[in-house]
């Protein structure tokens, strides 16, 4: 049987689209003279934030800007300055961002009417962590354990450090009994290097990179086309399960489920 699920917070359960962190990097790589694009963020987005800032300095796109700009390469100072930019930026957004994503609460009332743990694990430190933590909290949705790379020495998605942690602390010792649900490519790759289940979320998800209007507006060919563009991504690392929306979710935990009663 299932025994916990293991969410990851902005574009899977709060935050629709991911927004948030995407704005912020912009904010923060702006006032250092760098334009970056939301695919040059989104790509590795999901990552611990100081290493997602060290990915994107390594674009060659930025580091051409960068060359221009400064006639020299970014270096560590360069990135620490940024990373204090972000944290700034991220704390302010982060109280504008964290509405809970429609269904939720639903399915994490279904989680906890049948015994299943839930816990998070994020790419947000453990202080943007309270603020979207205790928003969350104000609107039901209550995780009973948080975690942050600041718990496992820093190791960040996409190592199962966090996942790993998490097991310790539930008493879970076969990884096929937990499901990790995320909105990116890092979130399935943390999953699978913890040996648990991966489950992609579709609608909302940074991979998809649109807000709930932006979606909405879409006719319904233009919004299964996304739908898809989306899923071949999660297919192409292997996810074990690509969902629409998160109450989706119940059906893979009965089906998961019911094929571990048939296997004893």
């Amino acid at each position: 049987m299932i025994e916990a699920v293991i969410f990851d917070w902005a574009g899977t359960t709060v935050d629709y689209g991911s927004l948030a962190p995407v704005i912020a990097f912009k904010r923060a790589f702006k006032d250092a003279g760098i334009d970056l694009s939301d695919d040059d963020i989104r790509q590795d987005m999901g990552m611990a934030k100081w290493d997602h800032i060290g990915k994107i300095l390594e674009l060659d796109d930025v580091k051409q800007q960068w060359q221009e700009k400064y006639s020299t390469l970014p270096t560590n100072d360069d990135r620490k300055k940024l990373y204090k930019g972000f944290q700034q930026s991220l704390l302010h957004y982060l109280k504008e961002y964290t509405e809970l994503k429609t269904g939720v609460l639903k399915t994490f009332n279904y989680l906890k009417e049948y015994g299943i743990k839930v816990a998070t694990t994020t790419g947000y430190t453990a202080e943007m962590m309270k603020i979207v933590k205790d928003k969350a909290a104000e609107d039901g949705y209550t995780p009973d354990l948080v975690v942050t790379s600041e718990d496992v020495n820093n190791q960040g998605r996409p190592s199962p450090a966090m996942i790993q942690f998490i097991m310790d602390k539930f008493n879970i010792d076969d990884s096929k009994k937990v499901i990790k649900v995320g909105d990116t490519l890092v979130d399935i790759e943390e999953g699978q290097n913890a040996g648990v289940k991966t489950v992609g979320i579709v609608e909302g998800s940074s991979l998809m990179g649109l807000s709930q209007v932006e979606f909405d507006e879409l006719d319904n060919e233009q919004q299964i086309a996304r739908r898809n563009e989306v899923k071949r991504r999660f297919d192409s690392v292997n996810a074990d399960f690509v969902i629409d929306s998160i109450f989706d979710l119940v059906q893979i935990i009965e089906f998961l489920n019911e094929s571990m009663d048939k296997k004893w």
